[in-house]
């Protein structure tokens, strides 16, 4: 996984991109993993955690109706998310990341 964080950072400074990450069940583990090397400022803008439904809603202006349409893990929040933190600080690219934490996953 480090040979990956440290292409992508590379990658992204050397095209001159910036990213903006919107984490749900992840808690913030993409954004500790982008800037866990020197440099990463030139190209990591901001990482938000927004774990619960509220937060989405309120920090990213996610619609209620499409966290209860389509249900806070799906496509449809994912993308939004990824297309609202983009938006909210003005990067390039936006990454969304919604799921099932691995305590909810694991219980049978």
């Amino acid at each position: 996984m480090q040979d990956i964080v440290k292409q992508t950072h590379k990658l992204l400074i050397k095209k001159k991109l910036t990213v903006a990450a919107a984490e749900s069940c992840t808690g913030g583990l993409l954004s500790s993993m982008l800037t866990r090397y020197s440099g990463s400022s030139a190209f990591f803008v901001s990482g938000t955690v927004v774990y619960s439904n509220k937060a989405k809603r309120d920090l990213l202006r996610i619609p209620a109706k499409s966290i209860d349409s389509h249900g806070a893990v799906s496509r449809e929040v994912a993308a939004a998310m990824a297309a609202n933190v983009r938006k909210l600080a003005k990067a390039d690219l936006g990454i969304g990341i919604t799921g099932l934490p691995a305590h909810r996953r694991d219980s049978s």
